[in-house]
């Protein structure tokens, strides 16, 4: 019991969870815990943390999506995912990256305030958004500027074709010339309008109802899991919508069904029934790691809440865009200008992965570039220009993923292989002859610090021309 005045006392209650009309940070709440539900489960084993870690996070996503009122769940997803994105980098995976900036924004937002409270809810609100809707353009710029370059614009081998015709064989059009030249263009057209028009209050909504069937679209692909990656653009987008579209909504549910109370209901029991009929299809109910998403079999759940998120745009997003936002990023700014910088790590001859240069055809390393501006600048480091040509190894798994393909590597992410591969040597080429890494070879990567060692990691180095998409 509570003590609060002379006489008084107030009974303790315990935290509301009967359903509550959604907001902005509720909806954020929801789709995060959809993609934190995917992204726990496909890094299970990948990471340094045991499996029964990733899989109570799991569980506890699932209870963000059937009560995404609860935004504490929000702030721990967000800290545990920090934690195990720094503990396993260098990370390759660009939508972990994005993820990894969004999560410092939301920690960052909670040094701010608590959100208690409908006000105290706007306001968390408010603080994410005012720096985690920058993180998307900033996507869109280096979704745009990797791919100016002669292989993404050839579609013999752009790798826009190769979405293309993973989404279209099945239905005959995988061929189809025009398809493809679309395909390259739509891509530079789609991205260069969402990135402007979500800053202009006209033009807002149709910002968002060009970018996000894009992105929808690209987790239709069946090319690999890119579920995730859209998962995480959606919450992005999130960011973006006006108090508006959700009173509108609100007011058009409690229409439909008769009161809000019946909505609420509704709307619960939609979420309990998405989780429901998950386990179900999954044959999870006695075999819990089938939970773990899987590309085709995920598809119908991605379809029900991405085409839902868009319905839910399409009806009720306010044509003018809403009322004007007064975003205030304050220092949380830093965290989408870092993200921001590091997509320019390729032409600074730094990393190569993780760079937000996913499919693009992009090619810097070895003194040569494909792209139309510029490869390396004059003042980046050297690493891209320190390859090795790997001839022979004791491990049939390194010979299957880089010698057969005929893959060059840079030298510091071969010598991060060997430092971090107990075991494994092997036989590179060098203008004097084979040379063995059993013996007399000096490792770089060892040499460097803490912060390059999270950071740095680089792709294999394909060299067939026109280069093909390798990712």
């Amino acid at each position: 019991m509570e003590q609060v005045g002379a006489g008084q006392v107030k009974p303790f209650t315990l935290p509301r969870i009967a359903a509550q009309p959604m907001d902005r940070l509720g909806l954020v709440t929801l789709l995060s815990s959809i993609y934190f539900f995917q992204i726990w489960g496909l890094t299970m084993g990948g990471t340094p943390l045991p499996a029964v870690f990733h899989a109570v996070f799991m569980g506890l996503s699932v209870a963000g999506i059937v009560m995404p009122r609860l935004w504490g769940i929000l702030a721990i997803n967000a800290f545990a995912w920090s934690v195990t994105y720094i503990l396993n980098s260098p990370v390759a995976s660009n939508n972990q990256t994005t993820s990894f900036a969004f999560s410092l924004v939301v920690l960052g937002a909670l040094f701010y305030l608590r959100p208690t409270g409908p006000d105290g809810r706007e306001a968390f609100f408010h603080r994410i958004a005012s720096a985690g809707r920058l993180i998307l353009p900033a996507m869109y710029f280096f979704g745009i500027y990797h791919k100016i370059n002669i292989d993404f614009l050839d579609p013999a081998v752009s790798c826009a074709v190769v979405l293309y015709k993973a989404l279209t064989t099945g239905v005959g059009l995988g061929d189809w010339g025009f398809g493809h030249y679309g395909a390259i263009y739509a891509t530079f057209i789609i991205e260069g309008i969402a990135m402007v028009a979500l800053f202009i209050p006209r033009l807002k909504t149709i910002g968002i109802l060009i970018g996000v069937p894009f992105h929808i679209i690209i987790g239709f692909t069946g090319y690999a899991y890119y579920k995730d990656f859209s998962t995480i653009v959606l919450v992005l987008y999130a960011l973006f919508l006006p108090k508006e579209v959700f009173i509108n909504a609100h007011d058009a549910l409690a229409r439909w069904t008769g009161s809000r109370d019946t909505a609420l209901k509704i709307g619960r029991g939609a979420l309990v029934l998405f989780v429901l009929a998950y386990v179900a299809a999954m044959g999870a109910l006695f075999a819990p790691d089938r939970l773990i998403p899987e590309d085709r079999a995920f598809m119908p759940f991605f379809a029900v809440y991405a085409l839902g998120f868009y319905a839910f745009l399409i009806l009720f997003m306010p044509r003018d865009g809403g009322r004007k936002q007064g975003y205030r990023a304050g220092w949380l700014v830093l965290i989408p200008i870092l993200y921001f910088a590091n997509g320019w790590s390729p032409y600074l001859g730094l990393k190569t992965e993780s760079s937000v240069a996913m499919f693009s055809n992009l090619h810097t390393e070895g003194g040569e570039t494909n792209h139309l501006f510029h490869g390396v600048l004059p003042f980046g480091a050297s690493y891209q220009s320190a390859l090795v040509t790997p001839i022979a190894s004791n491990s049939p798994q390194f010979d299957a993923r880089y010698i057969a393909p005929g893959y060059d590597l840079v030298r510091y992410e071969l010598d991060r292989m060997l430092a971090l591969t107990p075991g494994l040597e092997l036989t590179v080429a060098t203008a004097s002859g084979p040379v063995s890494t059993a013996s007399g070879w000096t490792n770089t990567y060892l040499s460097h610090g803490i912060a390059a060692r999270k950071f740095l990691i680089f792709k294999p180095i394909d060299w067939t021309r026109p280069k093909v998409c390798s990712h």
